[in-house]
């Protein structure tokens, strides 16, 4: 076994044979390896050996016996400690691992006013058992794996047996066992493996941080994938209302959630051809607009030196460096920041005639109709921002034809046999119960024919 300086080894003389307890200086419990010493020392048994260890003398801890050396290394740079006797071949390993994990809260990034509040943590164990808590139920199916040379990162794919389609689970832990790089650090890292097009600007896989909504998914048919050192859970197959709906969705009264989505979708289509739509308005068709409106106008970008387009794409590009500053700097300082950029610099800015008050208002309008959909809201930026340049260059047929492209491009994917835009390209009628508008729960009896599962009944007999 390879040293470390960080190693502590303690020796022991139990029943007549010696032996070490293995631990290390930063990651395990030592007052509950103090407690193992102590039970070995006080231990009274005819023979001492491994047999004996686990069923007479450590009935305290949870123990496990290892006879490969490349497996108890990796338990031992865990956290968790080993118990080695002489003249013996193998060891024991006992769960003392101990880290300092944050409290179990509401997630920054999924606030809601009604519904469950508790959020994942860095620790995959403590990730687990909030999701065991929701589903009490021997099916749920939990396969762990390592990834990563160095970090040797603990991957946990979850499913529920009976429900998910076994052969999804299997082409999902087949891609992770795949994977040959050095470390792991967050669940990002395996995003790009396991979506079928890395490089596409659309989402391709779910990401959550609350154990109510991937109860909610599993129960769908879907499989979730912890990594260990991340809050953020990756659910597959991942179709793309998924973003479009929320967890306080089905904590609402259904007219309600669905009258939310519906302004959802609306503030989404607004957010990405808004601009684009200014600019060709402005530069090709403005003998379209009212007149009063043209007026307008004219008079509040008189005198301002850059074309439509360029003028657009200065303030995008503006509202962006004030939006990633606020992101990144001290959130005592981001505020005020914020305020700054976006009241005096603005204003500043079309006193003296550098931008216009119209640009100005609809750049800030697409940028806040976008973060209305807030997973999708790095997609939505750039196809802003081709939306636009598609608007200055080739008007209305320019965005047009853009649309088109996007349109046919995400018809052709695919995750995992979820057609992308399911439940209305292809249309499937009882998937409507769930996807712009919402039924109630009571009257929602299938699961979801758009993600493959093996047990299509919700509710009723099965």
């Amino acid at each position: 076994m390879a040293t470390r300086s960080l190693y502590v080894r303690t020796d022991f003389y139990s029943c007549g044979k010696h032996g070490c307890i293995l631990g290390t200086t930063d990651l395990s419990d030592h007052i509950a390896i103090t407690e193992c010493i102590k039970s070995l020392r006080e231990a009274d048994v005819p023979v001492l050996d491994y047999d004996s260890l686990q069923t007479c003398v450590l009935t305290n801890f949870e123990r496990t016996f290892v006879d490969d050396d490349n497996e108890a290394e990796q338990y031992l740079l865990s956290g968790d400690a080993l118990i080695y006797l002489d003249g013996e071949s193998g060891c024991v390993r006992i769960a003392v691992r101990k880290y300092e994990t944050r409290s179990v809260t509401e997630p920054p990034t999924e606030g809601i006013v009604k519904g469950p509040r508790e959020g994942f943590v860095e620790s995959i164990k403590t990730n687990l058992s909030l999701l065991e808590r929701k589903l009490r139920t021997p099916d749920l199916c939990i396969e762990r794996l390592k990834v990563g040379r160095r970090t040797m990162t603990d991957v946990a794919v979850v499913s529920l047996r009976g429900i998910a389609d076994p052969a999804v689970a299997e082409e999902i832990k087949r891609k992770l066992s795949g994977i040959d790089i050095d470390g792991v650090i967050d669940s990002q890292y395996l995003q790009t493996y396991l979506e079928p097009r890395p490089y596409s600007v659309f989402n391709q896989s779910g990401s959550c941080e609350k154990p109510d909504i991937v109860a909610a998914k599993l129960l769908e048919g879907r499989v979730a994938i912890f990594c260990d050192g991340t809050p953020i859970v990756i659910t597959l197959p991942f179709v793309f209302f998924e973003d479009v709906q929320s967890s306080e969705d089905y904590y609402e009264r259904s007219t309600y959630a669905s009258l939310i989505r519906i302004t959802r979708i609306i503030s989404l289509v607004i957010g990405l051809l808004l601009p684009g739509i200014f600019v060709a308005l402005e530069i090709f068709h403005f003998s379209v607009l009212p007149l009063q409106l043209l007026l307008t106008v004219i008079n509040a970008t008189k005198g301002v030196p850059f074309p439509p387009l360029a003028e657009i794409l200065f303030v995008m590009f503006l509202f962006e460096i004030i939006r990633e500053a606020g992101v990144r700097m001290p959130q005592a300082m981001g505020l005020a920041m914020s305020i700054v950029g976006a009241l005096v610099l603005g204003e500043t800015a079309v006193k003296a005639g550098m931008i216009g008050s119209p640009a100005v208002m609809i750049v800030a309008l697409s940028s806040i109709c976008t973060y209305t959909v807030p997973n999708a809201a790095g997609s939505s930026t750039v196809l802003r921002l081709i939306f636009t340049v598609a608007g200055g260059l080739l008007g209305l047929y320019g965005i047009l034809v853009g649309v088109m492209g996007a349109l046919i491009y995400v018809l052709s994917l695919d995750s995992y046999g979820s057609p992308y835009l399911s439940p209305f390209a292809p249309h499937i009628t009882s998937d409507g119960q769930d996807g712009l508008l919402k039924s109630p729960v009571c009257n929602t009896f299938r699961r979801p024919q758009s993600i493959p599962n093996v047990n299509g009944t919700r509710q009723g007999r099965q």
